[in-house]
């Protein structure tokens, strides 16, 4: 493990639940010191406090609406006036759902937007000099599998995931010979507790063995990181769906999309 991890953070963002929780925690289980930053919440407290109690690290958190327009500089800023060095920023903020794009309403649409692209977008930029300061430094910007693919009923979503994809490989272009390495996380389906939906499809062998455990994508996650790997895809479903996206031609995959994805709520990506 890196000897450099007591000195600086891992910054996480929707840090309180899901994929970013599992995040914070395979972070700390490597005994990086972590940020958490989410929706203001006892969730997020009693998530810091678990982590500190479980894996001995700093752990200190920032309750934050990204919606607000201030909201990327003030986590900047809170970080600087509280000396926070960071060193690994992942970027898993998002929003997503399974909507008929006729019935998003315009907020929606913006919200969406304003979460998924212009969030992650700002946030590494203002953290960019920070992260050059403590190099070897990484990136992580959490996406979907349905960045490769036109998926129905999640048009906007797979939209943002796709920039999601193509502003990391990007990045990664232009940072690495600066010494920091960004990486997109692209997982397919990933089962939640709290999503009843996903819980109800699951009982089923193939769903089961589709969606994969967030304590798992996270695992892969930094691993895939650390190695400095530019695609990062957790189980066979995200992996399948790369494949298909490459090689599949583009007429074949809308069809094939089609057939999967026709009803709304058999959407699980």
């Amino acid at each position: 493990m890196h000897d450099h991890t007591t000195l600086c953070y891992a910054l996480i963002t929707g840090a309180s639940a899901g994929i970013g929780k599992a995040l914070a925690e395979e972070c700390a289980r490597r005994k990086f010191p972590v940020l958490l930053v989410a929706l203001p919440g006892d969730d997020l407290a009693r998530l810091a406090q678990q982590i500190r109690d479980q894996y001995g690290v700093k752990t200190d958190y920032l309750g934050i609406d990204f919606l607000e327009q201030d909201s990327v500089m003030r986590v900047w800023e809170w970080c600087r006036d509280r000396h926070y060095a960071v060193r690994l920023l992942i970027n898993n903020i998002g929003l997503g759902g399974r909507h008929h794009f006729e019935e998003l309403q315009p907020e929606q649409i913006t919200q969406m937007i304003r979460l998924n692209i212009q969030v992650t977008t700002q946030l590494t930029r203002v953290f960019i000099e920070d992260l050059k300061t403590h190099r070897p430094a990484y990136i992580l910007n959490v996406g979907s599998a349905a960045g490769f693919l036109h998926v129905p009923y999640k048009a906007v979503y797979s939209a943002t995931k796709a920039y999601i994809y193509s502003f990391s490989r990007a990045l990664r272009t232009e940072l690495r010979s600066q010494g920091i390495y960004v990486s997109v996380l692209c997982p397919g389906g990933v089962s939640h507790k709290q999503d009843p939906v996903v819980h109800q499809k699951i009982n089923g062998w193939l769903f089961r063995s589709a969606h994969e455990k967030p304590e798992y994508v996270a695992r892969v996650a930094l691993d895939g990181l650390f190695q400095r790997r530019k695609t990062i895809t957790p189980g066979w479903m995200s992996t399948a769906y790369y494949w298909l996206s490459r090689w599949m031609p583009p007429a074949w995959l809308d069809k094939v999309m089609h057939r999967l994805f026709a009803e709304s709520e058999k959407n699980l990506l």
